[in-house]
């Protein structure tokens, strides 16, 4: 499967392990292919340098670095506007528009509350490997 992953999706492997940490090993063994873009990438690195987090700017760099090595890197135009109830989230829209990706995977209700953007599924990291093991 052809996926985008949302940044708090990226922040729960890290950090919880969990469903996220599951699609991330996924990954890692080829049964999915995952796309980013730079913008994703960014807020990614914002998010993990707030202080709850107290990891150093070396360790965010290893990690962002870790999911570069692992995706397929795309540039997003901003085309895609006004989407999201969250505006921030559009970019994740686009990416996965641009990469015809089949599933967007998240666990923010401002993507979730859609739950599909032009034939790209919108699901939880739950919901999503129910789905993949089927």
């Amino acid at each position: 499967m052809k996926i985008v992953l949302d940044i708090n999706i990226f922040v729960s492997s890290f950090f919880w392990g969990g469903n996220p940490r599951k699609i991330m090993e996924r990954v890692i063994d080829g049964k999915d292919k995952l796309f980013t873009c730079r913008e994703i990438l960014q807020e990614t690195a914002v998010v993990l340098a707030r202080p709850k987090f107290n990891v150093s700017n070396e360790y965010i760099t290893h990690l962002i670095h870790s999911i570069e090595e692992l995706a397929n890197y795309i540039s997003v135009t901003g085309a895609i506007q006004n989407v999201c109830r969250d505006s921030d989230d559009d970019k994740i829209l686009e990416c996965a528009l641009l990469t015809n990706a089949d599933y967007i995977i998240t666990g923010d209700d401002d993507l979730l509350i859609l739950g599909e953007f032009r034939g790209i599924k919108i699901v939880t990291a739950k919901e999503y490997l129910e789905k993949a093991i089927v």
